[in-house]
């Protein structure tokens, strides 16, 4: 029997390689199946060895490979997901017959199998990726790309914006005290008293108001090119106000239009708040860029809508990198996207307002002193710190658990939720298993039940299989290998090994099957025991104690607390909600379960494709788990409490600085009632900020 090889394919392989093929190489080559390893075959005169062929073809993919691979420190490209190369087609002479493997068994092991996170295909993903990344700048890919690198540009960001904000304080402080202490009696030098001196007063004033700006020179900046690139921020409105200031104390030197007193120490403490809340940001996104760096592939905390069962959860899944949660971190937030609302709102109306009003009194010059005093008013404090301090006490204290969140609207989805998933490994961490004792009957040994319950439970990533297994090597036993595995909802395995039929599980499985089993000594724990049965005969019981830890206590009863339902996604067949609820001291009905058939495809990185990242641990585990939701709840429910509070006070504010400019009473708007104003909107705001710093 002999086996046709066309040279031709040999030419495909060399044009793909980028080798010149000579015009003559079209013949074919005849090889036997003898087990000569050396043949020849004439053609036209032409002789082609066969060994030759191979290791010409051979040498020639070396090469290949080693260019590449000579090539590939050359590249600076972004990093990116490497994609599976696909597969080249072989010779036939080339191929050897591989052993027909069996098919994968249909029952326990097809159940467990857990798919790559986004099993999709690579170049889909890949692609996704890239165009998100298209429309960021070059600071934000390269954040993407290194989050330690971006950890540092954040710390110093942060560090610069508190250093440069004292002077501002100050400046804002002297700029209030000369605005008020001639109303308190308090000392003032005459050369710049208003009632003796306006203009000096006035040109101070200004003075101090744009040192205060340069110094911020990054935040006026960044307002100002949001607001000509029609994105108008919280930074565009301090901004805006500042240059109302301005304008209006321009008004009095320049044509002598007063009469009320400049409202520039009040935007000098706003543009304050400002830096103090970005700050405040890049200070908390510094902390969450360094957990990104903990752990090479972290687990996500992704919010997931079931349609099948209707339920809103979170779940866990590893992760292949920090890539997702960093483009998570780069999206527009919910306080950006709300002041992209506020903002131009605002400032139109004010605009607006403004004119009427001066068009009312009939007097052009109340226009600056009303527009001023409008667009101070419309920066209340709750909106310019509703998120920086918020998020930068959250990301203090989850950096101790190694978790992040990645924005406000992060928290948003998570606190969402009203259901979280909890593995095996959740409840009952390493260590807090322990084998009570092993009991053979009917003449079997300890050794054989614990090969033969390792042998069932291998694959089924339980977390009792490995202390079994510890615990058959301290014994020297002999692991044995199990086929035709079954997995069954009432809480067992039935499987063959060798020539035996062997069943495992719970004393309720056995009770279900009918298998007689031994009645339990005195002081011995029926419930968390294993049983073994070998052909339809009991052969043994392996006791477990379970080891209930305050860490797994605080974070159940902290889910609880936030009228989240624990769901056990379990694949140990002792765990079950009765036994959490007892052990853990939960109210009866707290904890949910579900349904054995769905575990694997629930706790499979599939079951989120599609869903955006919330938060990152890097380290598995409940607790850090309870702190994401807890903390999440506190994040998203300060920046809830500040935008409202914010909003109302600046609508209500502007509202009444219209009725007082329209009705002309400009003597009620003293830049003492407007900054009282505004701290009373934010005494709330500040306790409820503070809430944020509390933990479990």
């Amino acid at each position: 029997m002999s086996n046709k090889f066309d040279t031709a394919e040999l030419n495909d392989i060399r044009r793909l390689l980028g080798e010149e093929i000579p015009p003559k190489h079209t013949e074919k080559v005849e090889v036997s199946a003898a087990p000569v390893r050396t043949q020849s075959n004439q053609s036209n005169g032409r002789t082609f060895n066969l060994d030759d062929i191979l290791a010409e073809v051979s040498g020639v993919v070396d090469e290949a490979h080693a260019e590449q691979e000579a090539k590939k420190p050359e590249k600076k490209e972004p990093q990116k997901r490497e994609k599976p190369p696909a597969p080249q087609p072989e010779p036939e002479i080339l191929r050897k017959p591989q052993p027909q493997q069996e098919p994968p068994y249909a029952g326990m092991k097809q159940a467990e199998i857990h798919l790559p996170r986004r099993s999709a295909p690579e170049a889909i993903y890949d692609d996704d990726a890239d165009d998100d990344d298209e429309d960021l700048d070059m600071d934000q890919r390269a954040r993407i790309q290194n989050p330690a690198k971006a950890m540092h540009l954040a710390n110093r960001h942060s560090k610069n914006l508190a250093r440069r904000s004292i002077p501002v304080l100050i400046l804002g402080i002297a700029a209030l005290y000369l605005t008020m202490a001639e109303g308190f009696g308090l000392p003032m030098p005459e050369i710049i008293s208003y009632a003796k001196n306006p203009r000096m007063f006035v040109l101070t004033q200004v003075a101090l108001q744009i040192v205060s700006l340069l110094i911020a020179m990054d935040v006026v900046g960044a307002g100002f090119y949001a607001l000509v690139t029609f994105r108008a921020d919280r930074a565009s409105l301090v901004t805006m106000a500042n240059m109302a200031a301005i304008l209006h104390c321009m008004s009095f030197i320049i044509a002598g239009w007063g009469g009320v007193l400049p409202y520039s120490s009040i935007c000098i403490l706003l543009l304050y708040a400002t830096m103090r809340e970005e700050k405040n940001r890049s200070a908390g996104r510094a902390r969450a860029y360094k957990t990104a760096t903990l752990h090479d592939k972290p687990m996500g905390v992704y919010y997931h809508h079931d349609g099948v069962e209707r339920a809103r959860r979170t779940v866990k899944v590893r992760m292949r990198g920090a890539r997702e949660f960093l483009q998570e971190m780069e999206r527009p937030d919910t306080m950006e996207r709300f002041a992209r609302v506020y903002a131009p709102i605002m400032l139109v109306t004010s605009i607006v307002l403004a004119v009427v009003a001066a068009m009312a009194q009939k007097n052009i010059q109340n226009f600056f002193w009303a527009l001023s005093a409008m667009l101070t008013i419309a920066c209340p404090l709750p909106i310019l710190c509703a998120f920086g301090r918020a998020y930068y006490n959250v990301s203090r204290r989850l950096l101790s658990e190694g978790a992040a969140i990645a924005s406000g609207q992060a928290a948003f989805r998570v606190r969402k939720s009203y259901r979280a998933v909890i593995e095996d490994s959740d409840l009952f961490p390493s260590g807090t298993v322990s084998i009570t004792e092993v009991r053979a009957h009917n003449g079997y040994t300890p050794e054989k039940l614990l090969s033969y319950a390792v042998a069932m439970t291998e694959g089924y990533h339980m977390e009792i299989s490995n202390l079994l297994a510890e615990a058959l090597r301290e014994q020297y036993g002999r692991p044995a290998r199990a086929s035709d595995v079954k997995v069954y909802d009432v809480g067992g395995l039935a499987g063959k090994i060798g020539g035996d039929r062997v069943e495992i599980g719970n004393a309720a499985y056995m009770a279900r099957l009918g298998r007689p089993i031994q009645t339990p000594k005195q002081g011995h724990n029926v419930e968390t025991g294993i049983y073994v049965c070998i052909n339809s005969q009991p052969a043994g019981v392996i006791e477990l104690t379970y080891h209930s830890n305050p860490q797994t206590f605080n974070a159940l009863q902290a889910f609880l607390r936030l009228k989240i339902s624990p769901e056990l996604a379990t694949r140990d067949f002792n765990i079950s909600p009765e036994m959490v609820q007892k052990m853990f001291e939960t109210k009866r009905g707290k904890i949910g379960e579900i349904a054995p058939d769905r575990v694997a495809s629930v706790t499979s990185s599939a079951y989120t494709m599609g869903d955006r990242v919330c938060a990152i641990l890097s380290r598995d585990g409940v607790v850090p788990f309870a702190q994401v939701h807890q903390s999440a709840d506190r994040l998203s429910g300060a920046m809830r409490s500040n935008l409202i509070l914010g909003a109302v006070g600046g609508v209500c504010g502007l509202l009444l600085m219209f009725y007082l400019a329209f009705v002309g009473h400009p003597e009620v708007v003293t830049p003492k009632n407007v900054l009282l104003y505004l701290m009373l909107w934010y005494i709330p705001a500040f306790f409820v900020t503070f809430n944020t710093r509390k933990g479990l």
